[in-house]
């Protein structure tokens, strides 16, 4: 079994070091450390009682963080290094980070065997780095919320064989004495960085002034070297210092330049997002917007920067289109334009990325809930509030009690109920004894309304309706029609009622309008009841049909022939028994129901020596039953419409209409025939399954109809305007700000 040496140097660690070294002690063979001599607080003390015996020394800082690590690595007498800082430690198996970066990564915990961090370290211990390595670079999360979710994370060379191998440079210090091919990846190895802050607003001190000394002297030296022979890190560090300092706009030539010179991928990746935040976030953050001129000036420049931000961005998503990082960028460049659906396409793409193994750094909210508030902040803006609050709810999963995010839930659920039931404040009754015309009206009124439908009306639904829609002129409306209503009430007549009395029963001054379903039905009525045009509103609206399941094609002359709907007297049935004896060449099919037994009877034994007539009795796959014919035949004396006609038109199929009140202005002209004479004329003429599709499209959508019924409701219940208006909530409440979760952090 191979020993391990925990080597740490150390200052002014006093608050953190005894949990560091605890955290990994029963997985180490010894502890030597190092303390700086400059130490100001007790970190000597505890190093005293947990460095092994002749393992502690103390050294004077010579700003070379290399030159420090080095002389403990020296002491060192284990056959493999961990390297941990003061304010470092190694979580228990309790410790939600290690669990939301198996999450990050997309791992399933059921699936797949993951190991946690001390039981990664006691492996290590018990089997040696493995076979053809040096090096084990193992995740590194840095400062993690209360929930766990680390600010960064990157994979760090923290484990490696004692020997050749040592620290280079002064300043950002990495492993030499090893090749790149050495060194193996094991991400669910862990260490947590958790640096109280008064220790690094201090540290962040120490950096300004050694860092950037110290890169300076880098980069006049990398500056000197033939151009082919740059790389550019000096460069690259000096820009992450300054950008860890706040100075963001000092970082941005410095990462310009390095990647004049940049070979490495990963490290160019990061560089090129960083310039994009720069462009985004601060390239006109120190221009002043006093005057109008400085406004627009400013206005401006923010353009440009979102400009370079946008090719910064792309460019960075070429080099590691497997990071979220860049993605979330461009869902931020989209909402500052208030391109909602282009974030919400960034965001999708950045939720199905899991987290990759990288040595650079990697920001946790990119992968946890950073894609999914995003998300939620746009659906807030498009009104989509469902959806935003599953965005929420989803964000929630990964931080589980954040007041701020169960506030917005809060907000945007009571945002929803309200648009919700300012939508619901009318109460619409639709009265349908049948039920088979008002579904699709029905379904569209329930956007506005809150709708019920009954077959029959009583007294008890006049306190609730606000308005009141009675499908066909019978008992129902006649009813209803006694006494006065609260909100407007809206009768729709189709045909059979014009042949009876019941118009004339009806008290029409209180029916606040007649809806006819064609013109020579209305025509009918009127001449029947003239009154009914002074006691009452009188409309055309023609119906609508559903497209939706009916599937169409281009088609042509055929031998099959299809009569559809319920059959009745006015169906003109002796007619149609007519016209199957004349055309016995084409089959006929017949589907539906006989509304009147006699007729039944009569037309089962007309048909009984015609082997080309089949009737199919109800017919519910109605695309797939009119897919098989080449014509539809409808022999009627009357109708207000016939949607057998129009579906299937839909499909192309050319309608046999016979000649009737209202026929020759409702269809095209050349599909009607006169008499049994001249069908044979008509079904040998023209075939254009384009236009029949388009004369029902242009006259008869369901469209048409729904936006022709909003306006009569609407001019109906214009003294009612609080009826359909929502209450509108400003967003404001409900908007998180962008900027208080940056992108990426350097």
């Amino acid at each position: 079994m191979p020993t391990v040496s925990l080597c740490m140097c150390v200052r002014d660690e006093g608050e953190t070091l005894a949990a560091a070294i605890e955290s990994v002690l029963p997985v180490v063979d010894e502890v030597v450390l190092g303390v700086d001599e400059s130490s100001t607080d007790d970190t000597l003390e505890i190093a005293r009682r947990y460095a092994t015996a002749g393992k502690l020394f103390t050294f004077q800082w010579e700003d070379d963080f290399s030159a420090a690590r080095n002389q403990v690595i020296q002491r060192a007498s284990g056959d493999i290094i961990l390297i941990l800082d003061g304010h470092e430690f190694c979580p228990d198996d309790n410790h939600p980070t290690a669990g939301y970066l198996a999450r990050m990564r997309q791992q399933d915990p059921a699936a797949n065997r993951i190991m946690t961090p001390l039981s990664f370290m006691a492996q290590v211990r018990e089997q040696g780095i493995p076979h053809g390595f040096d090096v084990i670079c193992i995740t590194l999360a840095m400062n993690p919320d209360e929930a766990g979710i680390p600010q960064l994370f990157f994979l760090q060379p923290r484990l490696f064989y004692r020997g050749e191998i040592h620290y280079v440079s002064a300043v950002h210090n990495y492993l030499g004495g090893h090749t790149r091919d050495q060194a193996m990846g094991c991400p669910e190895g862990l260490l947590v960085h958790q640096m109280p802050a008064k220790r690094e607003s201090r540290r962040k001190v120490q950096r300004k002034k050694m860092n950037v000394s110290g890169l300076r002297k880098d980069a006049a030296i990398e500056r000197a070297k033939p151009k082919a022979d740059r790389v550019g890190r000096p460069w690259f560090y000096l820009g992450n210092t300054y950008s860890d300092m706040g100075a963001p706009l000092k970082a941005l030539p410095h990462y310009l330049e390095y990647l004049k010179w940049s070979k490495f991928g990963e490290e160019r990746r990061q560089a090129l997002q960083q310039v994009a935040v720069i462009y985004f976030r601060h390239w006109a953050s120190n221009m002043p917007e006093t005057t109008d001129e400085e406004k627009q000036a400013k206005k401006a420049a923010r353009a440009d920067g979102r400009l370079r931000a946008r090719r910064f961005a792309l460019d960075a998503m070429i080099h590691g289109w497997r990071h979220s990082e860049p993605i979330l960028l461009m869902a931020e460049i989209a909402y500052e334009e208030k391109d909602w659906e282009q974030v919400l396409h960034w965001c999708k793409l950045a939720k199905a990325i899991p987290a990759p193994h990288s040595v650079m750094f990697l920001q946790g909210p990119a992968y946890t809930y950073m894609p999914h508030l995003k998300s939620m902040q746009a659906l807030i803006e498009l009104k989509r509030w469902s959806e935003a609050a599953l965005e929420c709810e989803q964000a929630l999963s990964w931080r589980p009690g954040d007041e701020k995010l169960i506030e917005h839930l809060d907000r945007i659920r009571q945002q929803e109920r309200t648009e919700t039931n300012a939508k619901h404040d009318c109460n619409l009754l639709v009265v349908d004894r049948l039920g088979s015309f008002t579904g699709d009206l029905a379904q569209h009124f329930s956007g506005t309304c809150n709708v019920v439908r009954r077959e029959t009306w009583d007294e008890r639904w006049e306190g609730w309706a606000d308005v009141a829609w009675f499908e066909w002129c019978d008992a129902n409306v006649i009813g209803a029609s006694r006494v006065p209503w609260r909100g407007p009430v809206i009768c729709r007549l189709h045909s059979y009622e014009a042949f009876t009395d019941m118009p004339g029963q009806v008290n029409w001054t209180n029916i606040a309008a007649l809806v006819f379903v064609a013109d020579h039905i209305r025509d009918l009525a009127l001449s029947k009841w003239p009154n009914i045009e002074r006691e009452t509103r009188v409309e055309v609206i023609p119906n609508g049909v559903n497209a939706n399941g009916l599937s169409y094609r281009e088609r042509g002359h055929g031998r099959k022939i299809g009569v559809l709907g319920y059959a009745n007297n006015k169906k003109g049935t002796e007619t149609l028994v007519e016209l199957m004896r004349q055309h016995r060449r084409h089959e006929w099919h017949v589907g539906g129901e006989f509304q009147d037994p006699h007729l039944a009877y009569f037309f089962k034994h007309a048909v009984a020596d015609l082997p080309n007539v089949w009737y199919h009795g109800w017919v519910e796959a109605k695309d797939e039953w009119l897919d098989g014919v080449d014509y539809i035949v409808s022999p009627s004396i009357v109708e207000s419409f016939g949607y057998s006609i129009a579906e299937a038109m839909l499909k192309g199929i050319k309608p046999l209409i016979r000649d009737r009140q209202g026929a020759r202005e409702m269809w095209p002209e050349e599909c009607v025939w006169r008499d049994v004479g001249d069908f044979e004329a008509l079904l040998q003429g023209p075939y254009d399954s384009a236009r029949y599709r388009d004369w029902v499209l242009d006259r008869y959508s369901l469209e048409r109809q729904f936006a022709a019924t909003d306006a009569l409701l609407k001019d109906l219940m214009a003294n009612r305007p609080d009826a359909f208006h929502a209450t509108q909530v400003s967003m404001d409440e409900t908007r998180l700000a962008l900027g208080a979760m940056p992108v990426a952090v350097m």
